[in-house]
């Protein structure tokens, strides 16, 4: 079995929340070949969104597992934070919420993202997939692509085309705010699509956090970082900028069919503060948070994968490619609109995100002027 191993935090920037240095990556791309050479992993990548820096790694050891999640990723994010610290870069060490994980990272700062399969089986002689990366946003930042990939024809033609995206699939959706441990609903579409609409919708609650082929139940083809800082902190330290993996082609949605609902430009949680409401920009890979507004940004790497879990030597930038400077535009026309509202309604992200702000202290103060009459 190849377990694939998408691992991202924000560990310290330039002139603010921009872009890690040069030599933070370093830091973090030396350990990971490090670990290729003493066979802990199998291959890895690393890059950054905005200034998240993610590891994208192959290996054998399982989902979850310590050495992979702690004596790699962790100990790699601390390396590339030392950096920042005596580069004097803003928030180094942002994610990592604990002194040191127990097992896994999970639930200490870090996105995870991670499937485990058994590679090139008879009926998937290729493995491809893609690894998309968000910054300046909430973790159910995905909710409305996925649906619109797994739940709606009008979107993905292949559910009406192909035979086996036809039987549907199993979405598991996560409560992000049950606190005593993980809260899980399984709905299989398309027969229970409108009350997943009713779940996702709220992506400050709920988000997809995996979902499995039911022409092939053991095949997971998605799987997503969904989880919230706040609820680890208990204060706002960030957005949660998740991470997800969609595995592609053949029994599973094509690429361009994964893709498309990003045109839209979809309005989420995110932006200056965490505190906004504003549109997802697709960018390519390796970009900084650099633009007006500090836009929540998502880019999307697609990769293909031999039988014994190394990647191709060249990768694709879905979202690099020019076709998608038009949406940029769009999107970049959507956010100026909704900042011209400013602060007020729909403008500034929900009352449960607004509560992890320093607002809670304004309106306990106000409360105490309030009167009756």
């Amino acid at each position: 079995m190849i377990t694939l191993s998408v691992i991202k935090a924000d560990v310290g920037s330039v002139g603010g929340h921009t872009l890690p240095t040069v030599e933070m990556l370093q830091a973090v791309r030396q350990r990971v070949q490090e670990a290729i050479q003493r066979g802990l992993i199998i291959d890895g990548l690393v890059t950054h969104t905005g200034d998240d820096i993610a590891m994208i790694l192959t290996h054998e050891r399982g989902t979850n597992n310590r050495e992979v999640h702690v004596d790699l990723a962790w100990n790699a994010f601390l390396a590339a934070t030392n950096v920042a610290k005596e580069q004097g870069n803003y928030g180094a060490g942002q994610d990592l919420l604990v002194d040191a994980p127990s097992g896994n990272v999970r639930g200490a700062g870090p996105a995870v993202a991670e499937i485990e399969f058994e590679p090139l089986p008879s009926y998937r002689p290729a493995e491809s997939f893609a690894v998309f990366a968000a910054d300046k946003c909430a973790p159910g930042a995905y909710n409305l692509p996925l649906y619109m990939t797994f739940c709606d024809p009008m979107h993905n033609g292949g559910l009406l085309l192909s035979p086996r995206l036809h039987e549907g699939f199993t979405l598991t959706v996560i409560d992000m705010d049950a606190r005593e441990g993980d809260r899980l609903i399984k709905l299989d579409v398309p027969e229970r699509s409108w009350d997943v609409c009713a779940l996702l919708r709220d992506m400050d609650r709920f988000a997809i956090e995996s979902v499995h082929s039911r022409a092939f139940p053991n095949e997971q083809v998605v799987s997503v970082s969904a989880t919230r800082l706040h609820n680890i902190a208990g204060r706002y330290t960030g957005k949660d900028d998740p991470v997800a993996i969609v595995r592609n082609q053949g029994i599973f949605p094509a690429p361009e069919e994964m893709i498309e609902p990003y045109l839209i430009g979809h309005f989420v949680t995110g932006d200056t503060r965490g505190s906004h409401t504003m549109p997802l920009m697709p960018v390519s890979i390796n970009t900084p948070v650099a633009g007006a507004f500090c836009l929540p940004i998502v880019s999307c790497l697609g990769f293909s994968m031999d039988g014994k879990g190394h990647f191709s030597h060249s990768y694709v930038d879905f979202f690099g490619d020019g076709a998608w400077d038009s949406t940029r535009l769009h999107v970049q026309r959507k956010a100026v609109e909704i900042r011209r509202q400013g602060f007020f309604g729909v403008a500034m992200a929900s009352q449960s995100e607004i509560a992890y702000t320093g607002l809670v202290d304004t309106m306990k103060k106000l409360d105490k002027e309030f009167f009756s009459r």
